[in-house]
């Protein structure tokens, strides 16, 4: 090929517009994140799954799932309240979200897998069905 095809292909190429990769939401990039503090400092695995509503959850084990918009991160705790009922716990920031996590981690996998399931504790198939659903 000569010198003068490859000039037009490179113009050709310069005026088209960029290919971009679809950009990850700021919900997920925090999640992914706070997935990697979880493996990395606290040894604990979990997955990440971005929400139709714009959110993310980090599944962490059975009921505990952490929530984040991008800038807040949320999930139920497996501490009860003095009523008996879940308390939902936030944080800020990163290493005070995965540093909660951890203790409520082990606080569950100390308890046999069947309370964690009779519990009112939330399930990654109950929020991904719900959120996913479109009601007719």
């Amino acid at each position: 090929m000569s010198r003068h095809g490859d000039s037009h292909a490179s113009q050709a190429n310069a005026a088209a517009p960029p290919v971009t990769e679809p950009s990850e939401s700021q919900a997920a990039v925090r999640a992914v994140e706070l997935s990697a503090v979880l493996d990395d400092v606290y040894g604990i695995p979990s997955d990440v799954h971005e929400l139709a509503s714009g959110n993310a959850i980090v599944s962490l084990y059975y009921g505990l799932l952490a929530y984040t918009n991008g800038e807040t991160f949320w999930w139920t705790s497996p501490e009860l309240s003095d009523a008996g009922s879940p308390l939902l716990s936030s944080e800020l920031t990163l290493p005070a979200a995965a540093e909660q996590l951890a203790r409520h981690y082990r606080i569950l996998r100390a308890r046999p897998a069947t309370s964690v399931l009779e519990s009112e504790l939330p399930l990654l198939a109950d929020v991904l069905t719900a959120d996913h659903v479109v009601p007719r």
